[in-house]
């Protein structure tokens, strides 16, 4: 995911709908989807008790999140020698790349493209956009009550992205959702026959070790990094989904005490430094998603 007001929530701006909060016009209607609700891996939606995160980026792409938690599909275990001690910082250069303006939605596979890049296999945002599994289960929306008697539109069946991606990654005049863990690592197996690696569920300070072997790693967050309380909830053909319209995937590429460094593939930029406590939260929030490449790869970083 991962675009702005005027282009994500996944499009909502472009399709005239808005998720949790965002509020936007089309054929007189707004989209708005139910708040503070949490995607739960036990089957139910509870209660979320954060604060709203902040609503500069509230038309960020809903993330679906299922009840169902995501799996893990580890093709090659690559944990680091017990007698190995991770720095206490590190980082390393790989080159940033935009999602947009072609792909609205596509954080998740630009995320992969500077992937594959760093361990010199590139293959194009584009191309991956093209080859990434879909879920091509429709939308069906319905007209509900609003505030002062607006009529609001309300998602009640969509796709799952566990299943593949849900709706148009390029967004513009079209719904457009994302992609989970499981059918994006799947395409990296292909790309790169048993070296994918899926880490979600790992533990946080696992992932930085990935990452100061030279290894960067694609997590699943929120446009703003921290925790959110903003979900909505619909139907799927595998059961109900649970959404966030402030779900984005990054790089990451090397860590501080205190700091995450990312390439974010929203704004371009490279080696963004991000509060690493409300990062580890939000993606907590959205399954502790995470996929990579397994070791060994040279390393193109540094470590203090």
């Amino acid at each position: 995911m991962g675009s702005s007001s005027s282009d994500r929530g996944r499009s909502a701006a472009a399709t005239g709908v808005a998720w949790g909060r965002i509020t936007a016009t089309v054929l007189g209607l707004a989209l708005v989807g139910v708040v503070g609700w949490q995607w739960n891996p036990l089957g139910s939606a509870a209660p979320v008790s954060r604060t709203t995160a902040r609503t500069t980026k509230r038309s960020q792409r809903s993330s679906p999140r299922t009840t169902q938690k995501p799996v893990a599909h580890h093709h090659v275990t690559s944990t680091p020698p017990p007698t190995w001690t991770a720095p206490a910082s590190y980082d390393m250069t790989v080159p940033a790349q935009s999602q947009l303006p072609q792909l609205q939605n596509g954080c998740e596979v630009t995320s992969l493209s500077m992937l594959l890049t760093a361990v010199n296999h590139p293959v194009s945002k584009m191309t991956l956009a093209a080859e990434q599994p879909t879920d091509p289960t429709p939308a069906v929306l319905k007209t509900i009550p609003g505030f002062k008697g607006n009529p609001i539109l309300e998602v009640v069946s969509w796709g799952n992205p566990n299943v593949g991606f849900v709706g148009s990654v390029e967004g513009g005049s079209q719904l457009g959702y994302g992609i989970y863990n499981g059918p994006l690592d799947h395409l990296l197996n292909q790309i790169l026959p048993g070296q994918a690696e899926d880490m979600t569920g790992d533990p946080f300070t696992q992932i930085l070790d990935h990452v100061a072997h030279g290894v960067p790693v694609e997590a699943w967050t929120t446009i703003d990094f921290e925790p959110t309380n903003d979900w909505v909830t619909w139907q799927s053909p595998e059961g109900p989904v649970t959404a966030t319209p402030m779900e984005h995937a990054v790089l990451i590429v090397g860590y501080t005490p205190t700091t995450v460094i990312i390439n974010n593939p929203y704004t371009g930029q490279a080696n963004e430094a991000v509060n690493r406590a409300d990062f580890i939260a939000a993606w907590t929030q959205l399954g502790s998603q995470a996929i990579t490449v397994h070791l060994p790869v040279s390393s193109a970083g540094s470590a203090s």
